[in-house]
């Protein structure tokens, strides 16, 4: 078993490779855990280049915990140890982006796999009479 993903429907972590959000709405990034291995620690971190910024981090023993700019904005949406997924409310621009849900497992280690969000505006019809 491989420790460690990079963004696909196969493998321990699972996730949506690509979400499309709606400027303004709320979207769910998808993070399924098929593992045997005890799971010690949850994570969904968001990639600024070569850095990380925490997202959120759900602990078996010490609870949930939400960072920064996210507070307030990201539930954890039907939480068990093997659905991590999450719910990003209000979103904007600065929400595109590629996202990584991890998992820290006894004794294997980290798996982790990937989701690129992409941030539109919802098209607006308008009808003139002429």
């Amino acid at each position: 078993m491989a420790c460690s993903l990079g963004g696909a429907l196969a493998g321990p972590i699972i996730v949506e490779p690509h979400v499309t959000a709606v400027w303004g709405k709320n979207v769910s990034l998808k993070c399924l855990i098929e593992v045997n291995e005890t799971i010690t620690q949850i994570s969904w971190e968001k990639i600024h280049g070569k850095s990380s910024q925490t997202v959120a981090v759900h602990h078996p023993q010490y609870g949930f915990s939400v960072q920064g700019e996210y507070q307030g904005r990201v539930l954890f949406k039907n939480y068990s140890l093997n659905d991590a997924t999450i719910t990003l409310h209000n979103i904007g621009f600065s929400d595109s982006g590629k996202y990584i849900c991890k998992a820290v497992t006894f004794p294997l280690g980290n798996a982790q796999s990937s989701t690129t969000v992409t941030v539109l505006v919802e098209p607006t019809v308008s009808l003139i009479k002429g």
